[in-house]
């Protein structure tokens, strides 16, 4: 199953697969509504789990607050990739400045900012428009056992060049670096600008 997501709040949508959590920051009701929602639908009603679900909770709320001091806008949490498959991933979307060190290129290339700004990134060329992407794979031990975490940031250029869509993805358990860089490509292609216009916080 794939969806199409509207960020009204961000001017954009983007094509998700699979089943994702996408969390508001900017409506608190809201975030409330979709936590409740998700967690009586992945835990149920049983009173017996009742400590189960505040903590889900909680734990979903200690992510938006997080999210939310940073300057994003949305969280968006992978839940499975297909039915009863589990697919662990995290996106946290934010509008961002371009850095001090991108000064604006004397033809107005984008391209040539974004090699000033994030030297070393890979450049994209993507129908949702010019990126810089960086990823990378770390290991994480859990005492004696160990599991691969692949991180991946996107900087991507909206319509008016004068800022950035920045998306953050964190895929704990992946274990194959390029193959998850092309499914969060894909994803990253698929963003629509819905109004040129986009607060930066």
């Amino acid at each position: 199953m794939t969806r199409q997501m509207k960020f009204a709040e961000a001017n954009l949508s983007i094509v998700l697969p699979g089943s994702w959590l996408t969390l508001p920051l900017d409506d608190p009701a809201g975030l409330e509504r979709q936590i409740a929602s998700v967690v009586k639908r992945r835990i149920g009603r049983d009173d017996r789990l009742a400590r189960l679900r505040r903590d889900a909770k909680e734990q979903l709320r200690g992510v938006a607050a997080a999210a939310a001091a940073a300057g994003a806008f949305r969280v968006a949490l992978s839940l499975e990739i297909l039915p009863g498959v589990p697919f662990p991933a995290a996106m946290v979307l934010d509008y961002s400045e371009w850095p001090p060190a991108a000064p604006g290129a004397p033809d107005g290339d984008p391209e040539e900012r974004l090699r000033l700004a994030f030297p070393g990134a890979d450049l994209l060329t993507l129908d949702s428009g010019l990126a810089a992407r960086r990823a990378f794979a770390s290991t994480i031990r859990a005492g004696e056992e160990t599991t691969s975490d692949v991180k991946i940031q996107y900087w991507l250029v909206t319509p008016e060049a004068d800022t950035l869509l920045h998306i953050v993805v964190d895929a704990p358990m992946a274990s194959d670096t390029d193959l998850y860089t092309q499914l969060f490509d894909a994803i990253v292609d698929s963003v629509r600008f819905t109004d040129v216009t986009v607060a930066v916080s």
